[in-house]
């Protein structure tokens, strides 16, 4: 049987401690591990997420280089993808939470995803002058980081946001964008009565 030394910290430590918890056999155990660590993370607060946002600014421009990349030959890069890309991806966004199944080849983000991605395009849209669908694929490739712990290639952290933004998540920059569009008509005609309706 193959022996692995590496120098932890105390963090790693504590985590690896859980193993004797984890069901499976051998690599499976480490693989469960890893699935029991992310499930566990606690949610940080909007302030955090900001704070890693500026440490990591260089590596998160750089995924969204690669998404803008991806987007210059196709409007729609999902739809060149083989259903074998589709399953690891599908496969590994699942195993971190990211996504969950719902039925055969059917998925939906998380409710932790949802409800973090919902608190960070907000921020990442009100404290910069980015566009709705920019603050929406860096929100994403902030969480998919956060999420996958170190784990994810730049290839899935590119094509994971594009099929979660694709997929479900612009709706909420497409709702943003009519938003503040509102509040800007709004602004412009202060003196007019806004229906009801148009506030429904």
């Amino acid at each position: 049987m193959p022996l692995v030394c590496a120098d932890l910290t105390e963090i790693e430590f504590d985590i690896l401690k859980n193993l004797k918890d984890v069901e499976g056999e051998e690599g499976e155990k480490l693989k469960n591990l890893l699935k029991l660590y992310i499930y566990t993370t606690p949610e940080l607060k909007s302030s955090a997420y900001a704070l890693t946002r500026s440490e990591k600014k260089s590596e998160i421009e750089e995924h969204l280089q690669d998404v803008y990349e991806a987007y210059e030959t196709t409007d729609y890069p999902t739809e060149n993808w083989s259903d074998e890309k589709i399953n690891i991806l599908s496969s590994d966004l699942i195993e971190t939470n990211v996504l969950i199944r719902t039925g055969e080849r059917q998925f939906l983000p998380s409710s932790k995803f949802r409800s973090l991605f919902k608190m960070l395009i907000h921020d990442i849209v009100t404290e910069t002058e980015i566009d709705e669908y920019s603050g929406a694929n860096i929100a994403t490739i902030q969480l998919l980081m956060e999420f996958g712990k170190g784990t994810f290639s730049k290839e899935t952290i590119r094509d994971g946001t594009i099929f979660i933004n694709e997929g479900w998540m612009f709706t909420y920059a497409t709702e943003i964008k009519k938003a503040r569009e509102f509040m800007k008509t709004k602004k412009l005609f202060p003196g007019i009565d806004v229906p009801a309706a148009a506030t429904a």
